[in-house]
């Protein structure tokens, strides 16, 4: 399937940009990890006030499981033979995308809650 540039260049910032939030999101749950893990304790532990960790961790993960479910609705547009025309707007894409920053962005505010409380 052909498609112009536009529709090309579009697809290719969109997933620029889901794989950089998922290197970010990635290095932030190894960030995580290192500042606020007491290395003093066998296994993981957070400390007493380990809540807002947790949640951000998770958020986290959510946010790196999303962009992996945004990189297969790229994928899924372009491949696809019943779409005429892809779009990168495509509900499919933009729902993962946006829970995608919406995880990454409320796991970021939970860390530092964390951190300031």
């Amino acid at each position: 399937m052909a498609f112009d540039d536009r529709i090309g260049a579009a697809f290719g910032a969109a997933s620029d940009t889901v794989k950089q939030l998922l290197a970010l999101a990635t290095a932030s749950i190894g960030a995580a990890i290192a500042l606020f893990d007491d290395a003093k304790v066998a296994g993981i532990d957070f400390g007493p006030s380990d809540l807002w960790v947790r949640i951000g961790l998770l958020l986290l993960a959510f946010s790196v499981l999303s962009g992996l479910m945004a990189l297969g609705a790229i994928a899924g547009q372009l491949g696809s033979d019943k779409v005429d025309t892809p779009s990168s707007y495509a509900p499919a894409l933009r729902l993962f995308y946006g829970l995608q920053l919406l995880g990454y962005g409320l796991g970021v505010v939970a860390l530092v809650i964390h951190a300031i409380g």
